[in-house]
Protein backbone atom coordinates (compact mmCIF):
# COMPACT_ATOMS: atom_id res chain seq x y z
CA UNK A 1 0.00 0.00 0.00
CA UNK A 2 2.74 2.46 0.96
CA UNK A 3 4.37 1.69 -2.39
CA UNK A 4 1.19 2.68 -4.20
CA UNK A 5 0.99 5.97 -2.28
CA UNK A 6 4.56 6.82 -3.27
CA UNK A 7 3.81 6.07 -6.90
CA UNK A 8 0.65 8.17 -6.76
CA UNK A 9 2.51 11.10 -5.26
CA UNK A 10 5.12 10.86 -8.00
CA UNK A 11 2.37 10.78 -10.61
CA UNK A 12 0.72 13.92 -9.27
CA UNK A 13 4.05 15.74 -9.12
CA UNK A 14 4.76 14.93 -12.72
CA UNK A 15 1.33 15.63 -14.14
CA UNK A 16 1.91 19.29 -14.87
CA UNK A 17 5.34 18.68 -16.36
CA UNK A 18 4.66 15.70 -18.54
CA UNK A 19 1.04 16.08 -19.59
CA UNK A 20 0.69 15.74 -23.31
CA UNK A 21 4.29 14.56 -23.86
CA UNK A 22 5.01 11.64 -26.12
CA UNK A 23 8.17 9.87 -27.07
CA UNK A 24 9.19 7.61 -29.90
CA UNK A 25 12.01 5.12 -29.93
CA UNK A 26 12.68 3.47 -33.29
CA UNK A 27 10.28 3.50 -36.25
CA UNK A 28 7.49 0.98 -36.08
CA UNK A 29 8.46 -2.30 -37.69
CA UNK A 30 6.18 -4.12 -40.13
CA UNK A 31 3.53 -6.10 -38.32
CA UNK A 32 3.67 -3.97 -35.16
CA UNK A 33 0.40 -2.19 -34.32
CA UNK A 34 0.28 1.57 -34.21
CA UNK A 35 -3.38 2.04 -33.42
CA UNK A 36 -6.08 -0.50 -32.59
CA UNK A 37 -7.83 0.04 -35.91
CA UNK A 38 -4.69 -0.83 -37.87
CA UNK A 39 -3.91 -4.15 -36.21
CA UNK A 40 -6.63 -6.38 -37.61
CA UNK A 41 -5.33 -9.23 -39.73
CA UNK A 42 -1.64 -8.48 -39.16
CA UNK A 43 1.11 -10.45 -37.42
CA UNK A 44 0.85 -11.76 -33.88
CA UNK A 45 0.07 -9.06 -31.37
CA UNK A 46 -0.60 -9.56 -27.67
CA UNK A 47 -2.93 -6.94 -26.20
CA UNK A 48 -2.42 -5.98 -22.59
CA UNK A 49 -2.80 -3.04 -20.23
CA UNK A 50 -0.54 -1.17 -17.83
CA UNK A 51 0.78 1.10 -20.56
CA UNK A 52 2.31 4.42 -19.49
CA UNK A 53 0.00 7.35 -18.86
CA UNK A 54 2.55 10.12 -18.35
CA UNK A 55 5.76 8.11 -18.01
CA UNK A 56 6.95 4.53 -17.72
CA UNK A 57 6.86 3.78 -13.99
CA UNK A 58 10.36 2.96 -12.82
CA UNK A 59 11.03 -0.63 -11.70
CA UNK A 60 12.65 0.05 -8.32
CA UNK A 61 9.47 0.71 -6.32
CA UNK A 62 6.80 -1.68 -7.60
CA UNK A 63 9.14 -3.88 -9.63
CA UNK A 64 6.62 -5.69 -11.83
CA UNK A 65 3.17 -4.20 -11.36
CA UNK A 66 3.05 -3.22 -15.01
CA UNK A 67 3.34 -5.40 -18.10
CA UNK A 68 6.08 -3.20 -19.54
CA UNK A 69 8.22 -3.68 -16.41
CA UNK A 70 8.05 -7.47 -16.67
CA UNK A 71 8.64 -7.50 -20.43
CA UNK A 72 11.32 -4.80 -20.78
CA UNK A 73 13.64 -5.48 -17.84
CA UNK A 74 15.63 -8.52 -16.80
CA UNK A 75 17.22 -9.42 -13.46
CA UNK A 76 20.34 -11.10 -12.15
CA UNK A 77 18.33 -14.08 -10.87
CA UNK A 78 15.02 -15.71 -11.71
CA UNK A 79 12.43 -16.90 -9.20
CA UNK A 80 9.93 -19.71 -9.56
CA UNK A 81 6.19 -19.14 -9.32
CA UNK A 82 6.46 -19.15 -5.50
CA UNK A 83 9.13 -16.42 -5.67
CA UNK A 84 11.90 -18.79 -4.56
CA UNK A 85 15.22 -17.98 -6.32
CA UNK A 86 16.00 -20.93 -8.61
CA UNK A 87 18.56 -19.92 -11.26
CA UNK A 88 20.65 -17.23 -12.83
CA UNK A 89 19.31 -14.87 -15.48
CA UNK A 90 21.60 -11.98 -16.43
CA UNK A 91 23.96 -13.79 -14.09
CA UNK A 92 24.96 -17.14 -15.55
CA UNK A 93 25.89 -18.34 -12.06
CA UNK A 94 25.78 -17.21 -8.45
CA UNK A 95 26.95 -18.42 -5.05
CA UNK A 96 25.79 -17.38 -1.62
CA UNK A 97 27.83 -18.13 1.49
CA UNK A 98 26.04 -20.43 3.92
CA UNK A 99 25.97 -17.69 6.55
CA UNK A 100 24.72 -15.10 4.06
CA UNK A 101 27.78 -12.86 4.36
CA UNK A 102 28.95 -13.00 0.74
CA UNK A 103 27.11 -13.18 -2.57
CA UNK A 104 28.89 -13.61 -5.89
CA UNK A 105 27.50 -13.24 -9.40
CA UNK A 106 29.12 -13.94 -12.74
CA UNK A 107 27.38 -12.19 -15.63
CA UNK A 108 26.66 -13.86 -18.93
CA UNK A 109 28.74 -12.66 -21.87
CA UNK A 110 25.76 -12.40 -24.23
CA UNK A 111 23.60 -9.83 -22.45
CA UNK A 112 22.83 -6.44 -24.00
CA UNK A 113 20.87 -3.27 -23.38
CA UNK A 114 18.22 -2.50 -25.96
CA UNK A 115 20.56 0.03 -27.59
CA UNK A 116 22.93 -2.83 -28.42
CA UNK A 117 25.61 -2.11 -25.84
CA UNK A 118 26.76 -4.82 -23.45
CA UNK A 119 25.45 -4.98 -19.88
CA UNK A 120 28.42 -4.75 -17.51
CA UNK A 121 29.14 -5.45 -13.88
CA UNK A 122 29.79 -1.72 -13.51
CA UNK A 123 26.13 -1.09 -14.51
CA UNK A 124 25.01 -3.44 -11.74
CA UNK A 125 27.22 -1.82 -9.09
CA UNK A 126 26.09 1.65 -10.16
CA UNK A 127 22.42 0.59 -10.07
CA UNK A 128 22.64 -0.62 -6.47
CA UNK A 129 24.41 2.55 -5.35
CA UNK A 130 22.10 4.86 -7.27
CA UNK A 131 19.04 3.08 -5.88
CA UNK A 132 20.10 4.08 -2.37
CA UNK A 133 20.01 7.74 -3.45
CA UNK A 134 16.43 7.80 -4.71
CA UNK A 135 13.21 8.26 -2.76
CA UNK A 136 10.52 5.59 -2.82
CA UNK A 137 12.79 2.54 -3.05
CA UNK A 138 11.12 -0.87 -2.64
CA UNK A 139 11.39 -1.96 1.00
CA UNK A 140 13.05 -5.30 0.22
CA UNK A 141 15.61 -3.62 -2.03
CA UNK A 142 16.30 -0.96 0.60
CA UNK A 143 16.81 -3.37 3.48
CA UNK A 144 19.04 -5.64 1.36
CA UNK A 145 21.25 -2.87 -0.02
CA UNK A 146 21.58 -1.12 3.34
CA UNK A 147 22.95 -4.35 4.79
CA UNK A 148 25.93 -4.31 2.38
CA UNK A 149 29.29 -3.47 3.92
CA UNK A 150 29.96 0.24 3.48
CA UNK A 151 26.37 1.18 2.59
CA UNK A 152 25.83 3.37 5.72
CA UNK A 153 28.93 5.42 4.86
CA UNK A 154 27.81 5.74 1.26
CA UNK A 155 24.35 6.91 2.33
CA UNK A 156 25.93 9.40 4.76
CA UNK A 157 28.13 10.65 1.88
CA UNK A 158 31.33 9.94 3.76
CA UNK A 159 32.23 7.45 1.03
CA UNK A 160 31.85 7.78 -2.73
CA UNK A 161 31.07 4.12 -3.30
CA UNK A 162 29.86 1.08 -1.39
CA UNK A 163 33.01 -0.71 -0.27
CA UNK A 164 31.24 -4.06 -0.03
CA UNK A 165 30.59 -4.25 -3.79
CA UNK A 166 33.56 -5.32 -5.89
CA UNK A 167 33.61 -5.86 -9.65
CA UNK A 168 36.21 -7.82 -11.58
CA UNK A 169 35.37 -8.30 -15.22
CA UNK A 170 32.09 -10.20 -15.33
CA UNK A 171 32.25 -11.03 -11.62
CA UNK A 172 30.38 -9.06 -8.94
CA UNK A 173 31.08 -9.76 -5.26
CA UNK A 174 28.83 -8.37 -2.54
CA UNK A 175 29.84 -8.55 1.12
CA UNK A 176 27.18 -8.01 3.77
CA UNK A 177 27.89 -6.35 7.11
CA UNK A 178 24.79 -7.92 8.59
CA UNK A 179 22.24 -10.55 7.66
CA UNK A 180 20.13 -9.64 4.63
CA UNK A 181 17.51 -12.42 4.74
CA UNK A 182 15.88 -11.39 1.44
CA UNK A 183 19.09 -10.88 -0.56
CA UNK A 184 18.48 -13.58 -3.18
CA UNK A 185 14.80 -12.63 -3.45
CA UNK A 186 15.77 -8.99 -3.99
CA UNK A 187 17.95 -9.84 -6.97
CA UNK A 188 15.12 -11.76 -8.64
CA UNK A 189 13.19 -8.47 -8.73
CA UNK A 190 15.78 -5.68 -8.92
CA UNK A 191 16.35 -4.62 -12.52
CA UNK A 192 19.76 -3.04 -13.23
CA UNK A 193 19.59 0.05 -15.42
CA UNK A 194 22.15 1.48 -17.88
CA UNK A 195 24.32 3.99 -16.06
CA UNK A 196 25.05 6.10 -19.14
CA UNK A 197 21.40 7.21 -19.41
CA UNK A 198 21.44 8.79 -15.94
CA UNK A 199 24.65 10.84 -16.07
CA UNK A 200 22.85 14.17 -15.62
CA UNK A 201 19.80 12.86 -13.75
CA UNK A 202 18.97 13.97 -10.21
CA UNK A 203 18.38 10.84 -8.10
CA UNK A 204 15.83 12.75 -6.03
CA UNK A 205 13.86 13.22 -9.26
CA UNK A 206 14.46 9.69 -10.48
CA UNK A 207 11.01 9.13 -11.98
CA UNK A 208 11.22 12.44 -13.87
CA UNK A 209 14.39 11.41 -15.73
CA UNK A 210 13.97 11.61 -19.54
CA UNK A 211 14.92 7.94 -19.64
CA UNK A 212 11.44 6.98 -18.42
CA UNK A 213 9.79 8.48 -21.49
CA UNK A 214 11.15 5.57 -23.58
CA UNK A 215 13.34 3.29 -21.43
CA UNK A 216 16.27 1.28 -22.73
CA UNK A 217 15.91 -2.04 -20.95
CA UNK A 218 17.39 -5.52 -20.97
CA UNK A 219 14.40 -7.83 -21.34
CA UNK A 220 12.91 -9.73 -24.30
CA UNK A 221 10.81 -6.75 -25.45
CA UNK A 222 11.91 -3.21 -26.22
CA UNK A 223 10.09 0.07 -26.76
CA UNK A 224 8.77 0.50 -30.29
CA UNK A 225 6.32 3.40 -30.31
CA UNK A 226 5.04 5.53 -27.45
CA UNK A 227 1.95 7.72 -27.44
CA UNK A 228 1.58 8.56 -23.78
CA UNK A 229 -1.95 8.08 -22.45
CA UNK A 230 -2.97 6.60 -25.85
CA UNK A 231 -1.01 3.42 -26.51
CA UNK A 232 2.46 1.93 -26.40
CA UNK A 233 3.89 -0.85 -28.54
CA UNK A 234 6.76 -3.15 -27.62
CA UNK A 235 8.65 -5.21 -30.17
CA UNK A 236 10.95 -8.24 -29.84
CA UNK A 237 14.55 -7.56 -28.85
CA UNK A 238 16.58 -9.59 -31.33
CA UNK A 239 19.70 -9.75 -29.12
CA UNK A 240 17.92 -11.15 -26.05
CA UNK A 241 19.97 -14.04 -24.71
CA UNK A 242 16.88 -16.16 -24.12
CA UNK A 243 15.76 -15.85 -27.75
CA UNK A 244 13.66 -13.15 -29.40
CA UNK A 245 9.86 -13.42 -29.06
CA UNK A 246 7.79 -14.00 -32.19
CA UNK A 247 5.07 -11.46 -31.41
CA UNK A 248 4.72 -7.84 -30.35
CA UNK A 249 2.82 -6.27 -27.45
CA UNK A 250 0.22 -3.51 -27.58
CA UNK A 251 -0.35 -1.74 -24.25
CA UNK A 252 -3.39 0.34 -23.41
CA UNK A 253 -2.71 2.96 -20.72
CA UNK A 254 -3.86 2.14 -17.22
CA UNK A 255 -2.72 2.66 -13.63
CA UNK A 256 -1.52 -0.81 -12.70
CA UNK A 257 -4.14 -3.24 -11.44
CA UNK A 258 -6.95 -0.66 -11.29
CA UNK A 259 -7.63 -0.46 -15.01
CA UNK A 260 -11.11 1.09 -15.44
CA UNK A 261 -11.26 -0.15 -19.04
CA UNK A 262 -10.32 -3.76 -18.33
CA UNK A 263 -13.77 -5.27 -18.90
CA UNK A 264 -14.57 -3.10 -21.92
CA UNK A 265 -11.26 -3.88 -23.61
CA UNK A 266 -11.54 -7.59 -22.87
CA UNK A 267 -15.08 -7.82 -24.21
CA UNK A 268 -14.03 -6.04 -27.41
CA UNK A 269 -11.08 -8.34 -28.05
CA UNK A 270 -8.45 -5.80 -26.99
CA UNK A 271 -7.08 -7.78 -24.05
CA UNK A 272 -5.10 -11.01 -24.19
CA UNK A 273 -3.26 -10.90 -20.88
CA UNK A 274 -3.81 -8.87 -17.72
CA UNK A 275 -4.55 -9.22 -14.03
CA UNK A 276 -7.01 -7.57 -11.68
CA UNK A 277 -7.92 -7.60 -8.00
CA UNK A 278 -11.50 -6.57 -8.81
CA UNK A 279 -13.98 -9.30 -7.96
CA UNK A 280 -16.62 -7.61 -10.11
CA UNK A 281 -14.30 -7.39 -13.12
CA UNK A 282 -13.30 -11.04 -12.77
CA UNK A 283 -16.95 -12.09 -12.50
CA UNK A 284 -17.88 -10.04 -15.56
CA UNK A 285 -15.23 -11.76 -17.66
CA UNK A 286 -15.70 -15.38 -16.63
CA UNK A 287 -18.32 -16.05 -19.29
CA UNK A 288 -16.74 -14.04 -22.12
CA UNK A 289 -15.97 -16.39 -25.03
CA UNK A 290 -12.28 -16.86 -25.65
CA UNK A 291 -11.19 -15.71 -22.19
CA UNK A 292 -10.00 -17.69 -19.19
CA UNK A 293 -10.01 -16.13 -15.73
CA UNK A 294 -7.74 -17.84 -13.20
CA UNK A 295 -7.69 -17.04 -9.50
CA UNK A 296 -4.15 -16.89 -8.07
CA UNK A 297 -3.50 -16.77 -4.34
CA UNK A 298 -0.82 -14.23 -3.43
CA UNK A 299 0.64 -12.39 -0.46
CA UNK A 300 -2.02 -9.71 -0.34
CA UNK A 301 -3.76 -9.16 2.99
CA UNK A 302 -6.52 -6.67 3.77
CA UNK A 303 -6.51 -5.57 7.39
CA UNK A 304 -7.36 -3.03 10.03
CA UNK A 305 -4.37 -1.15 11.35
CA UNK A 306 -5.18 -0.58 15.02
CA UNK A 307 -4.01 2.70 16.56
CA UNK A 308 -3.08 1.86 20.15
CA UNK A 309 -1.28 5.11 21.00
CA UNK A 310 -2.91 7.57 23.39
CA UNK A 311 -4.80 10.33 21.64
CA UNK A 312 -3.44 13.84 21.18
CA UNK A 313 -5.63 15.12 24.02
CA UNK A 314 -4.15 12.55 26.40
CA UNK A 315 -7.11 10.17 26.39
CA UNK A 316 -6.28 6.48 26.29
CA UNK A 317 -6.80 4.71 22.99
CA UNK A 318 -10.05 2.70 22.98
CA UNK A 319 -8.03 -0.14 21.39
CA UNK A 320 -5.25 -0.25 23.99
CA UNK A 321 -6.84 -3.25 25.76
CA UNK A 322 -6.18 -6.56 23.98
CA UNK A 323 -9.63 -7.80 25.06
CA UNK A 324 -11.28 -5.02 23.05
CA UNK A 325 -9.24 -5.92 20.00
CA UNK A 326 -10.14 -9.59 20.35
CA UNK A 327 -13.79 -8.69 20.84
CA UNK A 328 -13.84 -6.78 17.56
CA UNK A 329 -12.37 -9.78 15.78
CA UNK A 330 -14.99 -12.15 17.25
CA UNK A 331 -17.77 -9.68 16.38
CA UNK A 332 -17.10 -9.75 12.61
CA UNK A 333 -18.48 -12.65 10.58
CA UNK A 334 -15.75 -12.68 7.92
CA UNK A 335 -16.91 -16.02 6.51
CA UNK A 336 -20.31 -14.58 5.61
CA UNK A 337 -18.74 -11.39 4.26
CA UNK A 338 -16.33 -13.39 2.11
CA UNK A 339 -19.11 -15.57 0.76
CA UNK A 340 -21.81 -12.99 0.19
CA UNK A 341 -20.11 -9.63 -0.30
CA UNK A 342 -16.92 -10.83 -2.00
CA UNK A 343 -18.63 -13.65 -3.89
CA UNK A 344 -16.18 -16.19 -2.51
CA UNK A 345 -13.10 -14.30 -3.73
CA UNK A 346 -11.73 -13.63 -0.25
CA UNK A 347 -10.33 -15.95 2.40
CA UNK A 348 -10.86 -15.05 6.08
CA UNK A 349 -7.50 -14.34 7.74
CA UNK A 350 -6.12 -15.27 11.14
CA UNK A 351 -2.70 -13.65 10.56
CA UNK A 352 -1.04 -11.23 8.19
CA UNK A 353 0.72 -14.27 6.72
CA UNK A 354 -1.41 -16.04 4.10
CA UNK A 355 -1.99 -19.77 4.12
CA UNK A 356 1.40 -20.96 2.90
CA UNK A 357 4.26 -23.16 4.05
CA UNK A 358 5.60 -20.48 6.41
CA UNK A 359 2.29 -20.21 8.29
CA UNK A 360 2.15 -21.33 11.91
CA UNK A 361 -0.26 -24.15 12.73
CA UNK A 362 -3.01 -23.99 15.33
CA UNK A 363 -3.81 -20.26 15.14
CA UNK A 364 -7.13 -19.05 16.54
CA UNK A 365 -9.49 -18.36 13.63
CA UNK A 366 -11.69 -16.09 15.76
CA UNK A 367 -14.84 -17.65 14.39
CA UNK A 368 -17.86 -15.39 14.56
CA UNK A 369 -19.02 -15.35 18.20
CA UNK A 370 -20.96 -12.22 19.20
CA UNK A 371 -21.59 -13.51 22.72
CA UNK A 372 -17.89 -13.99 23.34
CA UNK A 373 -17.30 -10.50 21.94
CA UNK A 374 -19.81 -9.04 24.43
CA UNK A 375 -18.19 -10.92 27.31
CA UNK A 376 -14.72 -9.64 26.43
CA UNK A 377 -16.03 -6.07 26.17
CA UNK A 378 -17.60 -6.40 29.58
CA UNK A 379 -14.32 -7.66 31.04
CA UNK A 380 -12.54 -4.71 29.47
CA UNK A 381 -15.07 -2.24 30.91
CA UNK A 382 -16.03 -0.96 27.46
CA UNK A 383 -17.71 2.46 27.47
CA UNK A 384 -20.74 2.20 25.18
CA UNK A 385 -20.50 5.93 24.48
CA UNK A 386 -17.20 5.42 22.68
CA UNK A 387 -17.36 5.83 18.91
CA UNK A 388 -14.54 4.29 16.88
CA UNK A 389 -13.22 6.42 14.03
CA UNK A 390 -12.50 4.12 11.06
CA UNK A 391 -10.85 5.43 7.89
CA UNK A 392 -10.37 3.97 4.42
CA UNK A 393 -8.95 5.27 1.15
CA UNK A 394 -10.41 2.96 -1.52
CA UNK A 395 -13.08 4.67 -3.61
CA UNK A 396 -15.01 1.63 -4.88
CA UNK A 397 -18.55 0.79 -3.78
CA UNK A 398 -17.45 -2.61 -2.48
CA UNK A 399 -15.33 -0.90 0.17
CA UNK A 400 -18.26 1.24 1.28
CA UNK A 401 -20.44 -1.86 1.50
CA UNK A 402 -17.75 -3.62 3.52
CA UNK A 403 -17.50 -0.69 5.95
CA UNK A 404 -21.27 -0.74 6.39
CA UNK A 405 -21.15 -4.46 7.15
CA UNK A 406 -18.44 -3.97 9.79
CA UNK A 407 -20.43 -1.13 11.32
CA UNK A 408 -23.48 -3.35 11.59
CA UNK A 409 -21.60 -6.27 13.15
CA UNK A 410 -19.92 -4.03 15.74
CA UNK A 411 -23.16 -2.29 16.61
CA UNK A 412 -24.71 -5.68 17.37
CA UNK A 413 -22.21 -6.23 20.21
CA UNK A 414 -22.38 -2.69 21.57
CA UNK A 415 -19.59 -0.89 19.66
CA UNK A 416 -20.42 2.25 17.75
CA UNK A 417 -18.26 3.25 14.81
CA UNK A 418 -18.25 5.84 12.07
CA UNK A 419 -16.35 5.40 8.83
CA UNK A 420 -15.01 8.00 6.46
CA UNK A 421 -13.01 8.26 3.25
CA UNK A 422 -9.54 9.59 3.92
CA UNK A 423 -8.36 12.06 1.28
CA UNK A 424 -5.27 14.20 0.87
CA UNK A 425 -1.67 13.29 1.65
CA UNK A 426 -2.34 9.67 2.59
CA UNK A 427 1.26 8.92 3.49
CA UNK A 428 1.15 11.61 6.18
CA UNK A 429 -2.41 10.98 7.33
CA UNK A 430 -1.93 7.24 7.69
CA UNK A 431 1.68 6.52 8.57
CA UNK A 432 3.22 9.45 10.44
CA UNK A 433 4.79 7.95 13.58
CA UNK A 434 4.64 9.76 16.91
CA UNK A 435 7.78 11.50 18.08
CA UNK A 436 7.83 9.07 21.01
CA UNK A 437 7.03 5.57 19.78
CA UNK A 438 6.94 4.28 23.34
CA UNK A 439 4.51 6.67 24.99
CA UNK A 440 2.92 8.60 22.14
CA UNK A 441 0.72 10.53 21.77
CA UNK A 442 -0.56 9.54 18.35
CA UNK A 443 0.40 11.65 15.35
CA UNK A 444 -2.57 10.42 13.27
CA UNK A 445 -6.29 10.94 13.83
CA UNK A 446 -8.02 7.57 13.52
CA UNK A 447 -8.67 4.44 15.56
CA UNK A 448 -8.71 1.87 12.77
CA UNK A 449 -7.46 2.18 9.19
CA UNK A 450 -8.69 -0.23 6.52
CA UNK A 451 -5.78 -0.91 4.20
CA UNK A 452 -3.75 -3.67 2.57
CA UNK A 453 -0.28 -5.18 2.49
CA UNK A 454 0.97 -6.53 -0.82
CA UNK A 455 4.16 -8.18 0.36
CA UNK A 456 7.12 -9.42 -1.63
CA UNK A 457 8.52 -11.04 1.52
CA UNK A 458 7.10 -11.78 4.96
CA UNK A 459 9.40 -9.14 6.40
CA UNK A 460 7.33 -6.52 4.57
CA UNK A 461 4.31 -7.61 6.58
CA UNK A 462 5.89 -7.26 10.00
CA UNK A 463 8.88 -4.88 10.05
CA UNK A 464 6.63 -1.83 10.09
CA UNK A 465 5.35 -2.76 13.58
CA UNK A 466 8.80 -2.55 15.15
CA UNK A 467 9.59 0.42 17.32
CA UNK A 468 11.52 2.91 15.22
CA UNK A 469 9.87 2.06 11.91
CA UNK A 470 9.27 5.15 9.81
CA UNK A 471 5.68 4.04 9.16
CA UNK A 472 4.77 2.85 12.66
CA UNK A 473 1.89 5.19 13.37
CA UNK A 474 -0.08 2.63 15.37
CA UNK A 475 1.88 0.30 17.69
CA UNK A 476 3.55 1.49 20.92
CA UNK A 477 6.85 -0.06 21.93
CA UNK A 478 6.43 -3.73 22.82
CA UNK A 479 9.72 -5.40 23.83
CA UNK A 480 8.46 -8.90 23.06
CA UNK A 481 7.16 -7.87 19.65
CA UNK A 482 10.46 -6.14 18.85
CA UNK A 483 12.38 -9.25 19.88
CA UNK A 484 10.23 -11.50 17.70
CA UNK A 485 10.56 -9.20 14.67
CA UNK A 486 14.32 -8.99 15.16
CA UNK A 487 14.55 -12.78 15.24
CA UNK A 488 13.07 -13.01 11.74
CA UNK A 489 15.74 -10.62 10.47
CA UNK A 490 18.72 -12.20 12.18
CA UNK A 491 19.16 -15.40 10.18
CA UNK A 492 19.71 -16.46 6.60
CA UNK A 493 18.79 -20.07 7.33
CA UNK A 494 15.33 -20.78 5.88
CA UNK A 495 14.34 -23.27 8.58
CA UNK A 496 15.32 -20.89 11.37
CA UNK A 497 13.56 -18.03 9.63
CA UNK A 498 10.34 -20.04 9.30
CA UNK A 499 10.49 -20.93 12.99
CA UNK A 500 10.98 -17.26 13.89
CA UNK A 501 8.03 -16.21 11.74
CA UNK A 502 5.87 -18.92 13.30
CA UNK A 503 6.53 -17.52 16.76
CA UNK A 504 5.77 -14.01 15.53
CA UNK A 505 2.51 -15.16 13.93
CA UNK A 506 1.43 -16.81 17.18
CA UNK A 507 2.07 -13.61 19.11
CA UNK A 508 0.22 -11.60 16.48
CA UNK A 509 -2.72 -13.97 16.72
CA UNK A 510 -2.86 -13.74 20.52
CA UNK A 511 -2.07 -10.07 21.13
CA UNK A 512 -3.91 -8.79 18.05
CA UNK A 513 -1.42 -5.93 17.61
CA UNK A 514 -2.90 -5.76 14.12
CA UNK A 515 -6.09 -7.24 12.70
CA UNK A 516 -5.80 -9.24 9.49
CA UNK A 517 -9.24 -9.52 7.89
CA UNK A 518 -8.94 -11.52 4.69
CA UNK A 519 -6.58 -12.61 1.94
CA UNK A 520 -7.42 -11.31 -1.48
CA UNK A 521 -6.34 -13.16 -4.62
CA UNK A 522 -5.62 -11.69 -8.02
CA UNK A 523 -7.32 -12.84 -11.19
CA UNK A 524 -5.27 -13.47 -14.29
CA UNK A 525 -7.21 -12.89 -17.50
CA UNK A 526 -5.88 -14.67 -20.58
CA UNK A 527 -7.30 -15.07 -24.07
CA UNK A 528 -7.18 -18.19 -26.18
CA UNK A 529 -4.95 -16.29 -28.64
CA UNK A 530 -2.12 -17.29 -26.30
CA UNK A 531 -1.68 -20.89 -27.39
CA UNK A 532 1.44 -21.39 -25.28
CA UNK A 533 1.91 -19.32 -22.16
CA UNK A 534 3.32 -19.58 -18.66
CA UNK A 535 3.67 -23.16 -17.41
CA UNK A 536 2.45 -22.10 -13.98
CA UNK A 537 0.88 -18.92 -12.69
CA UNK A 538 2.76 -16.94 -10.07
CA UNK A 539 2.07 -13.57 -8.53
CA UNK A 540 1.71 -11.26 -11.57
CA UNK A 541 2.72 -8.26 -9.46
CA UNK A 542 6.28 -9.60 -9.32
CA UNK A 543 8.75 -11.23 -11.70
CA UNK A 544 9.01 -15.00 -11.95
CA UNK A 545 9.91 -17.57 -14.60
CA UNK A 546 6.91 -16.94 -16.81
CA UNK A 547 9.05 -17.50 -19.95
CA UNK A 548 7.26 -14.72 -21.83
CA UNK A 549 9.77 -14.69 -24.71
CA UNK A 550 8.62 -18.19 -25.68
CA UNK A 551 4.87 -17.61 -25.57
CA UNK A 552 3.02 -18.38 -28.74
CA UNK A 553 0.36 -15.88 -29.78
CA UNK A 554 -1.99 -16.51 -32.68
CA UNK A 555 -2.58 -13.72 -35.18
CA UNK A 556 -6.11 -12.35 -35.37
Amino acid sequence: MKKRISALIATMMLAAVLAGCSGKAEPTTPGTPTTPSETSGKASVLYSNGGPVEFFEHPWLNPASYMHQKAMYDHLLVADENLNPVAGALAKSYTMAADGTKLEFELRDDIFWHDGEKITSADVKWSIEYALKITGLNAVFASTFKAIKGAPEFIAKTATEISGIKVDGAKITIEFAKVAPDALLAFTQFAPLPQKHFKDADPLKFQQAPYFQAPVGSGPFMVDEVKLNEYTTLKPFDKYYGGAPKYSIYLSPSPGDSDPNLVTNAQSGMLDYAYTKSVDAASSLKDVPGLTVTQVNIRYTRLFYLNKFDKKDGKKSPLADVKVRQAIKYAIDMESIAKNLFKGAAVPANSLTPNEATKAAGLNDYKYDPEKAKALLAEAGWDSKTVLDVVYYYTDQLTVDFMASIQSYLKAVGIEMKFRLLEGDLGTLLWTPPADQKNGPSAVDWDMAYAANAALSLHEYYDRYRTGSSSNSHTPEDPKLNELIDATNSTFDSAEMTKAFNELQKYENESMFTMALYYQPVFVVQSDKITKGAAKYGNPQFSYNWNVQNWEVAAK
